[in-house]
């Protein structure tokens, strides 16, 4: 049997090299613990927090340890979940406590899940002027739907829109042959409404040439309308002239006609002078005229015989012409005159 050589003492090679293992392992314990303290920093484990709730009908997509985002940045984490006696889910959150202040009274908190990434919360601070109670810091929940839930709605929506448009294209297919006739219908029609258009067509420009003319003559007639309404200015030009020589005429004679009131009233004056005159004449003459009347017929009736005996001188009446015949009028009835013509 060989013996066993005797163990050599450790010499200065083997002191490092287990200084440098002991090194190594101290750099990673440290480097380990760096790398723990950076990840419980980044997710707040060093940060003061503040939690909140909010009540969900479902904790369907939602998790402890689902993000909570506030305008895009992740500010905190569900922390918890709890079932309540009405079959709500109580989801606790936890924020940082910079971001608490921001929230108000009428903040939200919306899940959503955006095609293939993780689900998130999105909290919006709302608008209220009252901040979020730190007793009871509730925030309103909604949930916007996901892709999965909208290709559902819109397989719902679409579904029966393609089995009516199967139907559709069924009930074509069996009526082929109507559909033809109704195709020759509407072609036999369509050549009918061309013929219709041309004659309209027509129609449209005869009407065009008659409203051409139309216009022509209501051209003319507005001629003559606006030469009379010319000889109707001209006339009333005329009546106002008139009418200025009417008032001229009226102030001539409200001029005057003070002058000829008054010469009238002098005239009628003198008339009544006069008549006061002739009626003091005439009352002189009645007092002397029976004594007149008296005496002339005395002397009429010795005229009467001083002429008799004149014409009975045959002197004087051969010097007198004898008295011719008088004419009688054409309505006379005397005979005699009639048929004895009257001297020449």
């Amino acid at each position: 049997m060989q013996e066993t050589p005797p163990l050599e003492e450790p010499g200065p090679k083997r002191e490092n090299i287990r200084r440098q293992v002991i090194a190594y392992l101290v750099l990673g314990v440290l480097l380990t613990a760096a790398l723990v303290a950076g990840i419980a920093a980044r997710q707040g484990a060093f940060a003061r927090t503040a939690q909140l709730y909010f009540m969900a009908d479902t904790a369907a997509g939602i998790a402890p340890g689902v993000g909570v985002r506030l305008s895009g940045f992740r500010i905190g984490s569900v922390t918890d979940m709890v079932l309540q006696s009405d079959l709500k889910v109580r989801v606790t959150l936890e924020i940082e406590e910079q971001h608490f202040a921001a929230l108000r009274a009428d903040a939200s908190a919306e899940w959503f899940k955006e095609q293939l990434q993780a689900a998130i919360i999105e909290l919006r601070p709302g608008t209220s002027a009252t901040p979020l109670s730190r007793s009871d810091p509730r925030v309103a929940h909604s949930r916007r739907r996901t892709l999965t839930e909208v290709a559902n709605d819109l397989r719902a929506r679409l579904v029966p829109v393609l089995e009516d448009v199967k139907e559709i294209t069924g009930t074509v297919a069996s009526n082929k042959s109507d559909i033809a006739a109704l195709l020759a219908n509407a072609r036999s029609a369509s050549q009918e409404l061309a013929s219709t258009t041309q004659e309209l067509r027509a129609l449209v420009t005869n009407a065009k040439g008659q409203v051409a003319g139309l216009s022509g003559q209501a051209q003319g007639a507005m001629g003559q309308v606006q030469g009379a309404l010319g000889q109707a200015q001209q006339t009333l030009t005329q009546v106002t002239t008139l009418v200025g020589k009417a008032d001229q005429s009226m102030a001539s004679i409200n001029t005057r006609l003070p002058q000829l009131l008054s010469q009238t009233s002098d005239t009628l004056d003198q008339l009544n002078q006069v008549a006061r005159d002739v009626r003091a004449v005439s009352s002189a003459a009645s007092a002397s005229l029976p004594s007149v009347m008296r005496t002339a017929a005395p002397l009429v009736e010795e005229t009467r015989e001083v002429v008799g005996g004149v014409k009975s001188n045959w002197l004087v009446r051969s010097m007198l012409a004898p008295a011719p015949t008088p004419l009688l009028p054409i309505d006379s009835h005397d005979a005699k005159a009639l048929r004895e013509p009257a001297p020449r």
